[in-house]
């Protein structure tokens, strides 16, 4: 080859490195499903995600919420107790649904648990062992359920449901269970183990678990800087850093591959009437938190606000406000 060709080559060698490198440094981007709502509802919002990619949570109008189940392109309202609201926050891999009754015609604070399977909803309330109620917040691939357990509005546990029984995980003092975790615990085979605490924090809180016991949440500072999205991995946490701006940060969500997503929360800037902060759903990448709204097309007509949870195979569920100003859970595929 002569040595007026080399530079050529080399140049054409170069552009197909690039190439080649292109994908591995750009974000994934995704579309974007809008879930829909019941007909005659304005509003649906997401609670959890299913490795099948099913969903649950609530469609709602202004007075009431009707627990759903997301799938296919379909709503179907499964709140078949009559109850006044009901709220579905658990699904797992055989679409069975977990979540809590709220009925007005008892006059105290008493919400009943419920269990969601083969097309019918169960009460798993137990005043036996939680005489002011129950809410189940996450069901696992075997069928076991955590949540709370209230003695009273103020005094509550956490609880697995397994085999039909309720067991009441403690310990003395008010925690909560969420798929799991919650708060600075971990239970596993029915042990509750309490979280380390990192250098320089006054506080931790957990907010998703994956199979591996990889936990994510959020980081509090004894400085009062902004709170961090964080996770716990191998026995220490890790900072995974902050969204320009917000006030606050949180993961909610870790699928096994260790991919993070969570929202970042912004200042209120409006007082009279008061306005809330914006919230900025987020995706953890190795060049730090990245808003997902960039990330979709962007004439989808949403705006993306928070990011729910993500599966195994990289979906991710949200809530965004669509063009009408109304709040809906919305789908993100990998393109």
């Amino acid at each position: 080859m002569s040595n007026e060709r080399t530079p050529l080559f080399s140049v054409a060698l170069a552009a197909l490195v690039l190439c080649a490198l292109a994908p591995c440094c750009m974000a994934q981007t995704y579309t974007l499903d809008d879930l829909g709502a019941i007909a005659g509802n304005s509003v649906s919002t997401a609670y959890a995600l299913s490795d099948a990619g099913q969903a649950a949570g609530t469609s709602s109008t202004p007075t009431s919420a009707i627990a759903v189940l997301f799938n296919n392109g379909k709503v179907t309202d499964i709140s078949t107790l009559g109850s006044d609201v009901s709220v579905a926050t658990g699904i797992n891999g055989s679409g069975e649904i977990v979540g809590w009754n709220d009925f007005y015609s008892n006059p105290d604070f008493s919400p009943e648990a419920f269990l969601y399977s083969n097309g019918r909803m169960k009460s798993i309330n137990a005043p036996s062992v939680f005489p002011a109620g129950t809410e189940a917040v996450a069901v696992n691939n075997a069928g076991e359920l955590v949540g709370t357990g209230y003695f009273s509005g103020e005094n509550f546990h956490a609880f697995l449901y397994r085999g039909g029984k309720m067991k009441d995980l403690g310990p003395p003092g008010a925690y909560q269970a969420s798929a799991t975790s919650s708060g600075e615990f971990l239970i596993s085979n029915d042990k509750m183990t309490t979280l380390p605490m990192p250098a320089g924090a006054s506080a931790v809180a957990a907010f998703g678990l994956n199979d591996w016991g990889e936990i994510v949440g959020t980081i509090f500072f004894a400085s009062g800087a902004p709170s961090h999205a964080a996770k716990f991995a191998n026995g220490a946490w890790t900072d995974l850093g902050a969204v320009t701006g917000a006030l606050a940060s949180r993961a909610t969500s870790v699928n096994q591959s260790g991919a993070v997503v969570g929202t970042a929360f912004f200042a209120q800037t409006q007082y009279h009437p008061p306005k809330p902060g914006k919230h900025v759903p987020f995706i953890s990448t190795a060049n730090g938190l990245v808003n997902l709204n960039t990330l979709i097309p962007a004439a989808t007509g949403f705006i993306l606000t928070d990011a729910v949870a993500i599966n195994d195979l990289g979906l991710i569920l949200c809530n965004a406000t669509n063009s009408g100003g109304s709040k809906h859970a919305v789908l993100l595929k990998p393109r």
